[in-house]
């Protein structure tokens, strides 16, 4: 099936609608940089470096679009040069721009700005944000969510303009034939197995369908919103943590939840069985698992399946739902050639753009007047909006520290592959995770 990787692997499958330019009172909104003059004559256009990573054709055009239309609107002022590289090249060329004292003007953000943020490479954001207060409008934006963002405590660093949220995916056709309910934002843990029961067909270790499927729940930024719900955290806070707890019993408890529900309960496949039963493919996709844990970025590849589906926020364990979220965002190197016109871009992308966001369906965009439109529900499968709204009891995905990817890599990974193969207990790998894991932390950032 899929190995437990960057939540940006999962990226790479969504697919997207047509493009559309904002209009309306959104538009009305655009209050583009003006050609400057100086001596009389107009000066040279602000050109800007900007990068983000692809993510397949149609949001790769969407980007594209995206900085021809803004190049237009902005003509004689400001003309962002986009550029998309595939992931695994997206970071190393960014540290080479660097390493050559010639970094790009503006890049989409990801855990890995943050070590930048640290080695002092990033431009505080909060000057241009303070002169666009429409950024920060309470009434339009989810600005208690951005203090996660304030990595000194009182500045922005990164400009949001669009999130992603976890959501339980659920075969329609499957659980009508089993006569059993939707799942709804008051579904349960204890209800889903009771499903996966119903739903599982097959005899002995020949199982021909699957009530549930972990899905992204195989990861620890998945698992650790079980944790959340059961009262726990994988580390003592988001931002520069100072301590890996995985042995606290919460923790332990939910990762042994979900390695019995593969190994001692036999009601979710494991890797080897999923993939065998949809070589290239995901169980879900394939019709052959009634539910499963995605992101919001799977909506639109999910769309030409040959069932019926729709979604629900997580399900509760017991009275407590934690799911979490992630933003997309810009960040400007402090020393970019171009920083107005760059956090114009960024700007745009927030607040003009947010209606084609919405038209589009490949992000989900922060503005609440795009967010609820009837464009962005056009097409969504039943239970988006519960799903949205569980944005706000959200908490997010990430981990911030310049040893993040250390973390992962060395500690995480190896960890949580023992975990689903099943070769240690929950309380073993947790342990071996904070042994190790909590020597990385103590070397500091």
């Amino acid at each position: 099936m899929f190995t437990p990787l960057s939540r940006r692997e999962f990226l790479k499958s969504t697919a997207a609608g047509a493009m559309l330019l904002a209009t309306g009172s959104l538009a009305a909104c655009a209050t583009p940089l003006a050609p400057t003059v100086q001596d009389g004559a107009p000066a040279a256009v602000q050109v800007v470096r900007a990068l983000m990573w692809s993510n397949g054709p149609i949001i790769d055009d969407n980007f594209k679009k995206r900085a021809a239309d803004f190049n237009e609107l902005h003509k004689g002022a400001v003309e962002v040069n986009l550029q998309l590289l595939p992931w695994d090249q997206y970071w190393s060329k960014i540290d080479l721009s660097y390493a050559a004292r010639d970094p790009y003007d503006i890049y989409f953000w990801d855990i890995q700005a943050y070590g930048h943020y640290k080695a002092g490479l990033l431009r505080n954001l909060q000057p241009f944000v303070d002169a666009a207060p429409e950024l920060m409008d309470p009434e339009q934006y989810p600005v208690a969510l951005y203090e996660v963002w304030r990595f000194d405590g009182e500045n922005l660093y990164a400009l949001p303009e669009n999130f992603q949220i976890l959501a339980l995916y659920y075969n329609k056709d499957l659980l009508e034939e089993a006569g059993l309910p939707y799942p709804d934002e008051n579904y349960t843990w204890e209800a889903l197995i009771e499903a996966s029961k119903q739903l599982k067909q097959g005899e002995g270790e020949q199982v021909t369908q699957w009530g549930f499927d972990l899905g992204v729940l195989h990861t620890w930024w998945g698992a650790q919103t079980l944790a959340w719900a059961m009262g726990g955290a994988f580390f003592d806070r988001i931002v520069e943590p100072t301590r890996m707890q995985m042995s606290e019993p919460p923790n332990v408890q939910a990762l042994q939840f979900l390695q019995d529900l593969l190994w001692k309960d036999n009601l979710a496949p494991t890797f080897s069985q999923a993939q065998f039963l949809a070589p290239g493919t995901s169980l879900f996709q394939a019709g052959k698992a009634g539910m499963l844990v995605d992101g919001s970025w799977s909506l639109s590849g999910y769309k030409d399946v040959a069932f019926r589906w729709g979604i629900a926020p997580l399900p509760k364990w017991i009275d407590a739902r934690v799911p979490a979220f992630w933003f997309g965002g810009w960040v400007i190197p402090r020393d970019s050639k171009a920083p107005e016109g760059a956090f114009e871009f960024a700007r745009w992308s927030a607040t003009d753009y947010q209606q084609t966001m919405a038209v589009n369906h490949d992000w989900i965009p922060l503005r609440k007047e795009a967010r609820e439109s009837e464009v962005m529900f056009e097409g969504m499968p039943d239970g988006f909006d519960i799903t949205l709204a569980s944005i706000f009891e959200a908490r997010l995905g990430d981990v911030y520290h310049s040893r993040s990817q250390e973390l992962l890599n060395e500690v995480i990974s190896p960890n949580f592959d023992l975990l689903w193969a099943n070769k240690v207990t929950a309380a073993q790998a947790a342990a071996q995770m904070d042994e190790k894991g909590n020597q990385i932390l103590q070397k500091g950032s």
